[in-house]
């Protein structure tokens, strides 16, 4: 069995592509993706050889059978290697299992609203929520930061006549008079306007923290909110981008070995160098039929979102309005 399944790795294509491990059963073990199916393959040949136990290779010791799809395409092996880690939850795949990981910001629903952390299932019950991010402890950091900035409320009970928090300039006090609450509902538009977009003012506050800590030899503090301006920068950046691949047409031209061209629209994969995605890729099963679930849509995109920025000047990419894209995808 081991022999016939080492020979079968051999004649493996060497090209871009998805595997899957299979158990004596024909179970799913993993599902993975390379640019060069036999290397990969042979790696995983290797590891049996050796019978290694180690973390990353105590699967192998299961594995019976194994089979493959040429793609002749990263992006859509990467696009597959999801779609086929959802479809079948393979017990050694952990990456493309985190959604429910994923951390939001949100504006409580209160008179005097606050930001608040909430995670992917609460989501669809706040309009107004920002993110992802990939864990509590960078969404915590972004709400410290924005609280500084903007000096809001943190308390879970509103107070009346201020408190500890205003008294170190930390809260604006909006629970002190009906003008200072109409001024933070203002300010609380302003910050989540600031989460939405790229805002030069906040920008310019992080940067005036990293002087003047370093002014003060406070180097820690001073790399901390360096490391927080790339953060707020790559949150607009990357949730621009998710929203508009939600709601509009993105066409990739994958350059390079394997060149190809990719049409998406409304997150749904359409075109694939210029013809019509039918969806039958791998055992009859439709690549695009859970790609309106928020779930797939929002790892679609992340996976779309780091494989351009792994690749710049590699591959080009431009959205399209969405009714132009409905007119060229469906003539």
């Amino acid at each position: 069995m081991r022999t016939n399944l080492l020979a079968q790795i051999d004649r493996s294509p060497q090209t871009p592509g998805v595997y899957l491990l299979k158990d004596r059963e024909g179970g799913i073990l993993y599902v993975g993706k390379s640019i060069n199916l036999r290397k990969r393959l042979q790696q995983h040949g290797a590891a049996l050889k050796a019978e290694w136990m180690d973390r990353d290779h105590r699967r192998v010791r299961h594995v019976k059978d194994v089979a493959w799809q040429e793609t002749h395409s990263e992006l859509y092996a990467l696009l597959l290697e999801d779609y086929l880690i959802k479809k079948h939850w393979p017990m050694a795949n952990v990456r493309q299992k985190d959604y429910l990981a994923y951390v939001y910001l949100a504006l409580s629903a209160e008179p005097l609203p606050r930001f608040v952390l909430i995670d992917a299932r609460q989501r669809a019950e706040r309009p107004q929520s920002f993110g992802p991010f990939r864990d509590r402890y960078h969404a915590q950091d972004m709400l410290e930061l924005v609280q500084e900035r903007f000096r809001l409320r943190t308390c879970p009970a509103i107070r009346k006549g201020g408190c500890l928090q205003w008294e170190m300039h930390r809260c604006s006090a909006p629970c002190r008079t009906l003008m200072a609450a109409e001024r933070y509902r203002r300010t609380v538009a302003r910050a989540a306007e600031s989460l939405r977009s790229l805002d030069p003012y906040f920008l310019r506050f992080i940067a005036n923290r990293i002087k003047v800590c370093a002014q003060h030899k406070e180097f820690e503090k001073a790399a901390h909110y360096h490391t927080m301006l790339l953060r707020y920068q790559g949150l607009i950046d990357r949730s621009t981008f998710f929203a508009r691949f939600r709601k509009h047409g993105l066409f990739i031209q994958e350059s390079g070995r394997w060149p190809n061209t990719f049409l998406f629209l409304e997150g749904r994969l359409v075109q694939r160098n210029g013809e019509r995605v039918d969806g039958r890729v791998v055992e009859g099963v439709d690549f695009n039929e859970t790609c309106t679930s928020e779930w797939t849509l929002v790892d679609r995109a992340d996976v779309i979102y780091r494989w351009l920025r792994s690749r710049p000047g590699q591959s080009a990419m431009a959205f399209i309005d969405r009714q132009s894209c409905r007119a060229a995808s469906y003539p």
